[in-house]
């Protein structure tokens, strides 16, 4: 196990992220980078609470869905705290509850489940644009945390976000790491995808937004350090509550999970400074 350091790290590669320290039996400690914008990024929450409770769970079951709730933004000055209850294990499904604290109490409660892998049929309903440009052509975001980010062009009028990601580095052949690598990967571009449907856009600087709650549900394996399109839709604004939902393909169009994330938008009411680039 990793060792953790309670400073701040300005840089962590992915693998080290989700190599967490064993304190206590279903304890783990894991750390964090430090973020400019002031709090924890919340993929990294819930890929570390995912390794925690997959630390837990027999190998022979996978990882196929897990559902977050972030309940305090993260604060990168300290390490965090995954508690982990083994709610069940069954012949076919294992179910854990994870809580990640920290000094200023609980900052999100995860649940996961796990299934032995059954063969079955497999078909799939749903695939990618053939016209898609590659990764390779697109220009890389600016902020990117520990995976390489290339945005498609955007439709105007349309709250779409797409986005060819991939994980940092060689995250070796384990799929349970590449799971919760994808889970990590997958807290990118939902926010996007809902801000859209807002007359301000992706006016960063004069919105305040925060996820609410997180969900991913893993149909196929993939590896995380390979080119993925993560397509997330946002479907409309009630109440300062918005939705987005979406999928997440191979290159060459495999189904491997689906993504689904509320989140909380309203106008700053002042300016807020963006982090520098």
């Amino acid at each position: 196990m990793a060792s953790v350091d309670a400073t701040m790290e300005p840089s962590i590669p992915l693998h080290e992220l989700l190599s967490l320290q064993e304190v206590a039996k279903d304890f783990y400690l894991g750390r964090t980078p430090d973020y400019e914008w002031g709090r924890v990024y919340g993929g990294q929450v819930v890929a570390q609470g995912l390794a925690a409770a997959t630390a837990t769970v027999d190998s022979t079951h996978r990882l196929h869905s897990v559902h977050a709730y972030f309940v305090l933004g993260g604060s990168p000055k300290e390490p965090i705290l995954y508690d982990v209850d083994r709610l069940r294990d069954g012949r076919s499904f294992s179910t854990r509850r994870v809580v990640a604290r920290q000094s200023a109490g609980a900052i999100l409660n995860l649940d996961a489940s796990f299934q032995r892998d059954e063969p079955d049929l497999d078909i799939s309903e749903t695939g990618i644009d053939a016209d898609l440009p590659a990764p390779e052509s697109l220009p890389t975001l600016d902020w990117s945390g520990c995976g390489e980010v290339r945005e498609i062009p955007r439709t105007p009028g349309e709250a779409r976000s797409r986005l060819w990601i991939r994980a940092k580095g060689d995250l070796g052949d384990d799929p349970r790491v590449h799971a919760c690598a994808i889970a990590y990967l997958s807290d990118h571009n939902p926010m996007d995808a809902i801000a859209l449907s807002h007359p301000l856009g992706l006016d960063w600087e004069h919105l305040m937004t925060a996820s609410l709650d997180h969900a991913v549900w893993f149909h196929r394996p993939a590896r995380a350090d390979q080119w993925l399109l993560f397509d997330l839709r946002g479907h409309g604004l009630v109440n300062a509550r918005g939705m987005a939902t979406g999928t997440v393909h191979t290159r060459d169009g495999i189904h491997v999970a689906t993504i689904a994330q509320e989140g909380l938008i309203r106008r700053a009411r002042e300016p807020r400074p963006l982090p520098s680039t």
